[in-house]
């Protein structure tokens, strides 16, 4: 697992490296949410999502963004009362976020078992979009953490949630919190340390076969 040296190293190359992505990205989203909801709001975002992840067109299709952003629109009142689902307490708030996973099954967001990029954007989208709070499920953070279970289901995404905001209490007191910037949740500043370190990892993997 990252050390509090890893960590604060990959945070500071992320920052440093991809600081105007994020902030064009806010700026992009705060008009399109402060919007009322519908079709064309949640279109936005989830383009705006995809490309952000780097999810390109030839995986993720138009066509399935509009037919996502139809989704999110029917499935909104859910999606947006977990907005609201914070706590104070650390483990309480885990709770509630597994129970809010627990509901995703009821609705068409993950329709397709084995797409491995919907469950990555839909990890993003709820990360960005819903809850900072719910953690980014994709092949660098889980590569960061040894995580090998790359099963696309709501079920394996509620035990990622669990074994992301583990990792965060670890590193919350040690170098979390004095890594973050201003109003960042802490599972963003642990995300960008996972991003950097998997995609290192997998970087010297791809070297190492060439």
């Amino acid at each position: 697992m990252p050390t509090c040296d890893e960590i604060t190293r990959a945070v500071g190359k992320y920052n440093s490296e991809n600081s105007t992505y994020d902030h064009a990205l806010g700026s992009a989203l705060d008009p399109v949410q402060s919007s009322a909801p519908s079709l064309g709001r949640f279109l936005a975002e989830v383009c705006l999502i995809a490309d952000w992840g780097s999810i390109p067109l030839t995986y993720f299709r138009f066509r399935d963004r509009v037919a996502m952003a139809e989704e999110i629109e029917t499935s909104w009142p859910l999606l947006q009362s977990m907005r609201s689902w914070h706590a104070e307490n650390w483990d309480t708030e885990t709770k509630m976020l597994t129970k809010a996973v627990g509901l995703l099954p009821d609705t068409q967001l993950l329709p397709t078992p084995g797409a491995k990029r919907q469950l990555s954007f839909l990890s993003k989208y709820l990360h960005r979009c819903v809850n900072e709070a719910f953690p980014i499920w994709d092949k660098n953070a889980r590569t960061a953490l040894h995580n090998d279970n790359d099963e696309t289901s709501w079920l394996s995404y509620s035990k990622w949630v669990v074994c992301v905001r583990q990792e965060a209490a670890t590193h919350r007191t040690c170098c979390l919190e004095q890594l973050r910037l201003p109003g960042e949740c802490l599972l963003r500043t642990l995300d960008k340390a996972l991003f950097t370190l998997g995609g290192e990892i997998l970087n010297e993997k791809v070297g190492r076969k060439t």
